[in-house]
């Protein structure tokens, strides 16, 4: 199979596209999913569809693969969730056939991020897992790191904090390790979000702006707009109306450019909300009913969910009961499914399974390793044993050289010492016993 190549400047890539043809064009195309994967998830539909519709004539399952993980995500940004499953698990059956597990795990990965922004937190969570067992087998650090961090978001959704801190505690430490400030970025903005959920604003705000720095410095449009929201959110809290608009609509303004609709959801409700805590009535339910709409328009449990409680709250705050209390129970009927009590016992059997096959995993390497131990001290025993045979006094005949043993009696010294060790013997002549036994057959003339 032909991996792709290296991703390379955009324009070079665009510029090159129109001059190749066949699995050539395919790569380039593959390339190009993968380059605009921070700039426009759009273009990386884009890219896909044409390097899925090249690839009818021919087969390379790499190169279909990597597009097919990209529009995954792709998909996912623009909240056409269907679609980005059909991309995973495509994904995931070629992944299979290859036996890559790193593919396989990726593709788990991309599949458990989409399920979590459709508010399917036991199958994210389940997806997650599996992914986590593989880079584990594998040891690849950056992706059990990753794992850890979204698993840890998980928790903190359905408002497990302590265990999700756990999660972000061990992503860092291998972040930090490895240098991978990208993803370190994420667990930071993560934990910002855990200490603004305790109210501990000073310490989120903290967290926060180390994320929002990195993303800035790498160039991480989404990043950037995610650490902008959640920065707006603190300001919020603490009563700072006026930069909370700004963050705000500055992540706004990033999210309508790269396209990025579930996360302008969120931005919209925020904005009606800080617009309400200021009275600023009509300008609170202008934005919030545009993030409603699309919400609803994504179908995602979560996002609509937080939108009634936006808008309940505003029309509350206005005055107007009657309608706050339908949107109130919207909200509720919303929240009572998703968060079921067997959705909980579902999140914590997966947990519980998880950390049973990892404990038996240790255990069966401890085993095993305690197995090649023996193995290796009993061959230990055994040559030491050997050598023992061979030491100390030998009681030798001075005339004919039979060894005496232990038991009295006397061996030849070619019997006692195969019998003791592994050494065989062959039979000749030294020069001075031939000249003793066989002067005939010296040359004279030496």
């Amino acid at each position: 199979m032909t991996e792709p190549s290296n991703c390379i400047d955009s324009e070079i890539l665009l510029k090159k596209l129109p001059d190749t043809i066949g699995l050539d064009k395919v790569r380039v195309l593959a390339d190009l999913t993968v380059t605009f994967r921070e700039i426009s998830p759009e273009r990386v539909i884009e890219f896909g569809k044409q390097g899925l519709e090249v690839l009818k004539d021919m087969e390379d399952k790499t190169l279909e693969s990597v597009i097919l993980n990209e529009l995954c995500w792709a998909y996912q940004c623009i909240g056409e969730y269907k679609i980005s499953l059909e991309c995973g698990f495509k994904t995931l059956e070629l992944t299979n056939e290859a036996d890559d597990d790193q593919s396989k795990s990726t593709a788990l990965n991309r599949i458990g991020a989409t399920y979590a922004r459709m508010g399917k937190f036991d199958q994210a969570l389940d997806c997650f897992m599996k992914s986590l067992r593989i880079q584990e087998s594998i040891d690849d650090k950056p992706g059990i790191a990753g794992l850890y961090s979204n698993i840890g978001a998980i928790c903190y959704t359905i408002d497990d904090c302590d265990r999700a801190l756990d999660y972000y505690d061990r992503a860092i430490r291998i972040f930090k390790e490895l240098n991978v400030m990208s993803s370190l970025a994420i667990s930071y903005n993560n934990v910002g979000n855990i200490y603004s959920s305790s109210t501990e604003y000073m310490k989120s705000l903290e967290y926060h702006k180390k994320a929002l720095a990195i993303r800035e410095e790498l160039g991480e449009n989404r990043g950037i707009s995610h650490s902008l929201t959640n920065i707006g959110s603190v300001f919020r809290e603490l009563k700072e109306y006026d930069k909370s608009l700004k963050y705000f609509f500055r992540a706004l303004e990033i999210e309508m450019k790269i396209g990025d609709r579930h996360a302008s959801v969120e931005t919209l409700h925020n904005i009606g909300r800080t617009y309400a805590l200021t009275h600023q009535y009509a300008e609170a339910f202008e934005y919030a009913q545009r993030g409603l709409s699309v919400a609803e328009e994504l179908d995602v449990p979560d996002l609509k969910k937080n939108c009634y409680e936006t808008m309940s709250a505003i029309l509350e705050r206005k005055g107007d009961f009657r309608r706050a209390l339908e949107y109130h129970k919207k909200y509720k009927e919303l929240y009572d499914i998703m968060f079921t009590e067997e959705s909980s016992e579902k999140y914590n059997e997966l947990q519980v399974s998880y950390e049973t096959e990892k404990k038996e995993k240790e255990n069966e390497i401890y085993r095993l390793k305690n197995i090649e131990l023996a193995k290796a001290n009993d061959e230990l025993t055994k040559a030491l044993a050997e050598v023992r045979k061979l030491s100390g006094l030998l009681p030798i005949c001075a005339s004919c050289k039979k060894i005496r043993d232990d038991s009295g009696y006397w061996e030849q010294i070619e019997e006692y010492i195969s019998e003791r060790s592994d050494a065989q013997f062959s039979h000749g002549l030294c020069p001075e016993c031939i000249k003793k036994l066989y002067p005939e057959y010296i040359d004279r003339s030496d």
